[in-house]
This record gives C-alpha cells, structure tokens and sequence, in this order.
C-alpha cells in the first residue's frame, strides 16, 4: 500500500503553477499512468503546452476556470472534468481574483493500434 500526503506543502513549481507529483513517484513502477495535484493561483495559468505520448484528465475540484484545448475555450468549476486527447495543446486559467483553482491531473499512454481522438 502507498498512501501519499496532499498538503499545499508538498507543492512545488512546475507548468507555470503548483504542483504535487502523486504517482508515480519515489521510484513505483504500478501503472503506466500519472496522478498529479495542481493549485492555480487567482489569476494564474498553466503554461501552455502538449503531450504528445499521453491523454489527461483535469478534474476540478476547486474554484472556477477557463480551459483552453487547441483553439476550443470553455468554462469549467468544480466538480467537472475535462478530458484532454494527447497532441492537444492546452492550457487552464483561473477565472477568480481571490480564489486559488485546484484540480488533479490523471494521464496515460493511448492503447497500443488505438485511433487518436
């Protein structure tokens, strides 16, 4: 059993925000997926950016946001999740001057022969 501490003290910088490695980390090789945590400070963004060997999740779990996937723009708040196909260039920006928006970021590897979305 791995069990991992979520504290705001367990972030670090990365992407232009916040943010906790959760799994893997510390050398575990149980999935081929990640798990991360991530708070966006009021009026902060994520760096935009793509990947090209992996499909993500955001899922909000705090505050309210824009995410922007490719040249699509929606609003998102908590309790959403936003599925992000690998090769999209992406990005989430928070929407509130006062408060921090928080979500968790599940990726994996696309299926081997399985088509893009």
């Amino acid at each position: 059993m791995l069990i991992r501490d979520l504290g705001d003290d367990r972030l670090t910088d990365a992407y232009g925000i916040r943010y906790q490695q959760i799994y893997p980390h510390g050398g575990e090789d149980l999935a081929d997926w990640g798990l991360g945590r991530a708070v966006i400070a009021p009026g902060g963004a994520t760096e935009p950016h793509g990947h090209h060997e992996e499909h993500e999740v955001f899922v909000i779990l705090a505050g309210r946001g824009v995410m922007v996937i490719g040249d699509e723009e929606r609003e998102v708040a908590a309790r959403q999740a936003v599925l992000i196909p690998n090769g999209a260039d992406h990005f989430l920006r928070n929407s509130s001057d006062t408060e921090p928006l928080e979500f968790l970021s599940l990726y994996w590897p696309p299926a081997m022969g399985a088509l893009d979305l």
